[in-house]
């Protein structure tokens, strides 16, 4: 009886023989490669130390083909594109850059915590702090160093519960944990990103307005882009027909909005009582 041929490389179709492909280099999967434990003591490690050159690639798919990065990802074709975390944490570190010229800069802790608390939950603890100086620039100062890589740690938290709710909702798929993950991360970063470019562009604006127009950016991409990102990018990574997409997108949307509010509350309260 002859044997089986070859399994093709699933990124440049040449013949396997072994755990790599002799032609270009890819990685065949293992059930154990989508396991969150392999990933964070092996690939994660790898995504931090090693860069490539296939940026260009990667955010053209990012912007242009919702859910296709993810897609690769899961299926092991990680030689085309940037990794997802790899690409979130460049995506923080522009977002992190860029985050200085937004108007809320020059808000206060007070003033800031009440835009982002429509509950009004946090009144209660800035009325039993009133005492403090919250103009103060050395307060302020104390306040942003902490506040900064709070307010990004609760973003990436956002999301690690958002491929929670994405699971449970999707539950259908049969997708283990980290490829929903690896979906969220990918729409994560597109925020990212496109919130950073926004960011540049504020300044012009002048400072009297780079406040609301930062409102309204936000209010923008939580109706309108973020949802229809989800869409697409559902429709792409789970093959949903367009109901199921329509309905899992909206889900999706409303969880994350939830999901926001409550850490950011937290957040905030943290910020609050630690002053």
């Amino acid at each position: 009886m002859a044997p089986d041929p070859p399994a093709p490389c699933v990124s440049c179709g040449a013949p396997r023989v072994g755990r790599y492909c002799a032609q270009c280099g890819e990685k065949a999967l293992s059930p154990s490669d989508l396991d969150w434990r392999h990933y964070v003591l092996h690939e994660l490690p790898d995504a931090l130390i090693h860069a490539d050159g296939k940026l260009p690639r990667t955010l053209a798919s990012l912007f242009f083909r919702p859910g296709e990065l993810a897609q690769a990802f899961v299926a092991g074709r990680r030689n085309v594109f940037v990794g997802p975390l790899k690409l979130y944490f460049a995506a923080f570190v522009l977002y992190a850059l860029t985050a200085g010229f937004a108007g809320l800069g020059d808000l206060s802790l007070p003033e800031r915590a009440r835009l982002s608390d429509p509950t009004h939950l946090l009144d209660r603890l800035l009325e039993a702090r009133a005492s403090i100086p919250w103009t103060d620039p050395a307060v302020q100062e104390r306040i942003a160093s902490r506040g900064h890589w709070l307010s990004e740690a609760g973003t990436f938290l956002v999301y690690v519960f958002v491929a929670l709710l994405q699971q449970l909702i999707l539950f259908r798929t049969h997708r283990r944990y980290l490829e929903h993950l690896a979906l969220a991360l990918n729409v994560l970063t597109f925020y990212l990103l496109v919130t950073a470019l926004a960011q540049l562009l504020l300044p012009w604006l002048g400072r009297e307005h780079s406040s609301v127009a930062e409102g309204v950016l936000q209010t923008v991409l939580s109706v309108t882009v973020l949802p229809a990102y989800w869409y697409l990018a559902i429709r792409r990574f789970y093959g949903l027909g367009v109901p199921s997409s329509a309905a899992a997108a909206i889900a999706i949307t409303i969880g994350n909005a939830l999901i926001a509010l409550i850490l950011n509350t937290a957040i905030y309260a943290l910020l609050i009582v630690t002053s």
